[in-house]
């Protein structure tokens, strides 16, 4: 009897010491599946924060490359609904050898006649555009305009700005003196960089 009772506790003993050993290789592989995903998510994080701050500063490159083309009386600012501004402006073309104002993009076609349209008008503005689940996310579109208004094309350059309102604005435009002054935000990556904020001055060289 009395081994018949030795036996049974040590039984016992190695049913808890397996029932411990599982337990605490759940609680292990729990913790390295979580670490994997906040990794994942880190990475996915800072992969998009890095892609943000890529468009934002070809945004500027285009913009500013544009704008310093065009000429003061043909630039329009105006404030949406969320604070934010809209730049509208024309730059110097060449319609059949005539010097003209309005837009000239490669992508509207391939002859000269179609990459050159005369009254037609650049926009930069800042659009809500939903990106799934229920998510609104601010974005600086470049827009081409034809000359009755219509939009005839448009260009996603830059996610993640930031609501307009304030000094840090997702797109902001004021004239100083001879110069104008344009402020480009956006918001971060969700916690993981503080976004961007760039302010930079453009003379155009065209005189009016």
């Amino acid at each position: 009897m009395i081994r018949v009772r030795s036996r049974s506790r040590r039984a016992g003993y190695t049913l808890l010491e397996t029932v411990a050993a599982v337990a605490v290789f759940m609680v292990v592989w729990y913790s390295l599946g979580m670490a994997m995903r906040m990794g994942s998510e880190s990475q996915r994080l800072v992969s998009r924060g890095a892609e943000e701050n890529r468009d934002l500063r070809e945004s500027i490159g285009l913009l500013t490359d544009e704008l310093r083309s065009s000429t003061d009386s043909s630039i329009a600012i105006a404030t949406l609904a969320d604070g934010n501004h809209s730049l509208t402006f024309m730059v110097p073309i060449d319609v059949a050898g005539v010097a003209d104002w309005g837009v000239y993009d490669k992508s509207l076609g391939p002859l000269p006649a179609d990459r050159n349209r005369a009254d037609w008008q650049l926009r930069y503005t800042v659009a809500d555009v939903d990106v799934g689940g229920g998510v609104i996310e601010k974005q600086l579109v470049r827009e081409i305009l034809d000359d009755l208004g219509a939009v005839q094309k448009q260009t996603t350059l830059a996610r993640g700005l930031r609501a307009g309102g304030g000094a840090q604005s997702g797109l902001r435009v004021v004239q100083v003196g001879a110069v104008w002054e344009l402020t480009l935000t956006t918001t971060g990556a969700h916690g993981v960089s503080q976004g961007e904020n760039e302010v930079f001055h453009v003379r155009t060289r065209n005189d009016d």
